[in-house]
């Protein structure tokens, strides 16, 4: 487990030298195994560990026993602790976001904080390999591109990195249990009204039993070609980009001629492009 991590790590570069290093500990069996995994090989990037820990106040008691939880084991492994306690249901109600998109705002929102404050110049999520199949899966049968199918980067620009992204739910248990490792389960995780649950526990084994054998590999690895077409894109439209389109905020203007000469391919990137210029994202696109 260690070296597959450490290999992950290196190579995708996530660390550098005496960083401060935010890990993400919800108290699940993936960032407890993180937590553990990145306290061993802490010394080899000489990193500084801070746990954080975002209580969603969803759950009432249990929520607040999953604090607890993180909290005794951030002390029992003399690492910093940071908590940070977020009414999401109220921020639903604020935004009109769903749950999952209002939890994942206060996620980056909480981060977001301490690395602006210089807390810690990356953070560290527990995302798996699982986590990547479930994902492509889901943008799939929602109608993404090849955007969307390159689903959970190792790496983000905002600074936010994945060392277990190449590691699958399964054989992470299995770890912790050999190591004599405790973690909490989430009730909600178990629960099909949410469709990523759905995915995770109907279609995804009905796929691996039926059809595929690898299915999560294999979702992965449509995961990492989609990612290399985005890189390669990103490229591209910064070379294209300005010879075709005129951002003057809040407008952007597309000379249509000029565009509709090109390939079809490199149209819809254009447009892609031009849309998130104009609106600041590219959410419900």
């Amino acid at each position: 487990m260690l070296e597959e991590v450490a290999k992950t790590i290196a190579r995708y570069s996530m660390f550098q030298p005496d960083q401060r290093v935010g890990v993400a500990v919800s108290g699940g069996a993936d960032s407890v195994c993180l937590l553990h995994v990145l306290r061993d090989l802490a010394p080899r990037w000489n990193l500084r560990l801070t746990v954080l820990h975002l209580d969603h106040q969803l759950r009432g008691a249990e929520s607040r026993q999953d604090a607890a939880f993180v909290r005794d084991l951030a002390a029992a492994l003399d690492l910093p602790f940071e908590l940070q306690e977020t009414d999401v249901a109220a921020l639903c109600r604020e935004t009109g976001e769903n749950l999952e998109q209002a939890a994942r705002a206060a996620r980056l929102a909480f981060f977001q904080r301490l690395t602006q404050a210089g807390t810690v110049n990356r953070i560290a999520t527990g995302h798996t390999r699982s986590d990547q199949a479930e994902t492509v899966l889901f943008r799939f049968l929602r109608g993404s591109g090849t955007a969307g199918l390159a689903g959970i980067r190792p790496v983000t620009g905002d600074g936010i990195v994945r060392p277990l992204l190449e590691i699958d739910r399964p054989e992470i248990e299995r770890y912790l249990r050999a190591c004599g490792i405790a973690w909490r389960n989430d009730s909600t995780n178990a629960s099909t009204a949410f469709a990523r649950n759905r995915i995770r526990h109907e279609l995804l084994p009905q796929l691996t039993r039926d059809w595929n054998p690898a299915m999560a590999e294999t979702l992965a690895h449509t995961a990492d070609w989609a990612q290399a077409e985005e890189t390669y894109w990103e490229s591209e439209l910064a070379r294209l980009a300005p010879a075709h389109l005129s951002f003057e905020p809040p407008a952007v203007l597309v000379q249509v001629d000029p565009l509709a000469a090109l390939p079809l391919a490199v149209e819809r990137r254009l447009i892609r492009r031009a849309i998130e210029l104009a609106k600041g994202d590219l959410r419900g696109v």
